[in-house]
């Protein structure tokens, strides 16, 4: 993994706790992505969307593996003239960077209906009007009427 590489050191403990406070901060995002996903495309079978959805997810994955070691063997310098601001950055960093910002901006520009939120609202309100008062009697439904409903 090369903990040892760069100004860690021989010790990983900074890695190894940065590695687990991105594991915390991004774990929850591939089930609300999932969720939005079954939101989004209701009525339709919520194991068919997270399936294709998972699948997509690794051949996006997989296609990206040569791409990222392409990119590996880059090399930029940005600021050359500037020296306090010099740097050198990999080709690798740019594509997670880039892809990362990209993820970004389509999840900040989504603005798809949430179909399954609005069955389950209309839902709602639906049952709200069949209440049944118990002294006027009124919101009393035959057995016939509630089937057809």
């Amino acid at each position: 993994l090369g903990w040892t590489d760069h100004m860690l050191g021989n010790e990983p403990v900074l890695l190894v706790l940065a590695l687990l406070g991105l594991g915390l901060a991004c774990g929850p995002i591939q089930p609300i992505n999932a969720e939005l996903a079954v939101d989004v495309t209701y009525p339709s079978d919520e194991t068919a969307v997270e399936s294709v959805q998972q699948v997509g997810g690794n051949l996006v994955s997989a296609l990206m593996v040569p791409v990222a070691e392409w990119a590996l063997n880059q090399d930029y310098e940005f600021f050359r003239n500037i020296r306090p601001l010099d740097m050198d950055i990999r080709g690798d960093v740019l594509l997670l960077f880039t892809v990362a910002a990209v993820t970004i901006v389509y999840y900040n520009t989504f603005d798809a209906p949430l179909r399954r939120t609005m069955a389950d609202a209309a839902s709602e309100e639906e049952n709200e009007s069949t209440v049944i008062d118990a002294v006027s009697g009124e919101g009393i439904v035959s057995l016939p009427e509630l089937i057809e409903r």
